[in-house]
């Protein structure tokens, strides 16, 4: 383990202590996002709070560390009892939700395939989305029907043809096992590209939502992503020429971005992980986001994250719970699925 992801932990895990709560709750003054301080019209219109769950094989182990589909693509209870968690969840919230599937997890067999889509029906059931999670390294369904092996995650590193055979195969993985038509998707790791843009439109997708404003990461390996150019927390049509100019309007796809902030110099994601900061994030755009039109606040978390090793609930369950909880109190606050969150 690196340092860096060693401190990681510690600071993850001693925000979630009631004095790491207190202390960022005194903090949160500081909690503010760029170009946001347009609200003042529009108030009467909906904020709609749309939660975002990376569905993917993985866990998170005793010490809340993460144990990714990267390195254990098999590890599928990241997405029954991850899925199952978080179904439980939003449901005891009357919140509706939006899952992106990576489909490594038709490449389960027997029992644990029949979990996974017993879970995955349910979600349909239930009114929830489902949409594509592209992590074309360690989809061990998308190599199979490929007839090959991928050694990156981001999309930066593949052509266009190799793009467009990609995401073609996720959707029809997912229509084969589920019966469904996806629209939405969002790239692993949030390693969109511009040839991704491309390939998607190509493959009837309507929807994206890989956009961090501010963010990039993972300059210098296969997880390449990079939204350091965008600073706009409204929707936006994506780009066919630039992925991340929001003036070129080009293509027939929507991003509705995850909602980012600024903490003492650190970009943050609206994410459980960053525990109360979650609330300062919402309190932020709730009040200064202009709704001439309803805003969408897109949260992200994964559903590993949302499952120990035996099943069992995780701290970020549990801040997700107090989120919801606090969000529903607000008249104004709705709960919706990405494709039900927009008038397209």
């Amino acid at each position: 383990m690196s340092l860096f992801y060693y401190l990681k932990i510690k600071a993850y895990r001693f925000s979630n202590t009631s004095l790491g709560k207190s202390i960022l709750k005194l903090l949160s003054v500081f909690v503010h996002a760029e170009k946001l301080k347009n609200g003042k019209e529009g108030k009467n219109l909906p904020f709609i709070v749309s939660v975002t769950i990376d569905t993917e094989s993985g866990f998170v182990d005793e010490n809340d560390n993460r144990v990714w589909q990267k390195f254990n693509p098999t590890a599928y209870i990241g997405f029954y009892k991850g899925i199952e968690n978080w179904r439980n969840l939003l449901n005891k919230h009357k919140a509706k939700g939006t899952f992106f599937i990576s489909t490594n997890c038709f490449s389960a067999k027997g029992e644990t395939y029949e979990k996974i889509m017993k879970q995955l029906r349910m979600l349909l059931k239930e009114g929830h989305e489902i949409g594509l999670h592209v992590h074309p390294d360690s989809d061990l369904a998308l190599q199979s029907l490929l007839g090959r092996s991928f050694s990156a995650t981001s999309a930066r590193f593949y052509s266009e043809n190799e793009l467009n055979d990609i995401i073609k195969a996720g959707k029809s993985l997912i229509k084969g096992h589920l019966g469904v038509n996806v629209t939405g998707i969002r790239w692993g790791n949030w390693a969109l590209s511009t040839k991704a843009v491309i390939a998607s439109e190509k493959n009837g997708f309507r929807i994206d939502s890989s956009a961090t404003p501010g963010i990039k990461g993972h300059l210098n390996d296969d997880m390449f992503y990079d939204w350091s150019k965008v600073s706009d927390h409204y929707c936006w049509k994506l780009s066919k020429a630039d992925y991340q100019n929001t003036e070129h309007k080009n293509s027939r796809i929507l991003e509705i971005p995850i909602a980012t902030f600024n903490f003492f110099g650190l970009k943050l994601r609206a994410d459980p992980a960053n525990s109360v900061l979650l609330m300062s994030c919402f309190d932020y755009y709730y009040n200064n986001a202009n709704r001439l039109k309803p805003f969408v606040f897109v949260v992200i978390s994964h559903s590993i994250e949302g499952t120990h090793q035996d099943g069992s609930t995780t701290k970020v369950i549990r801040v997700m719970d107090d989120f919801l909880s606090y969000a529903s109190k607000f008249r104004d606050v709705r709960f919706s699925a990405l494709k039900n969150s927009i008038n397209k």
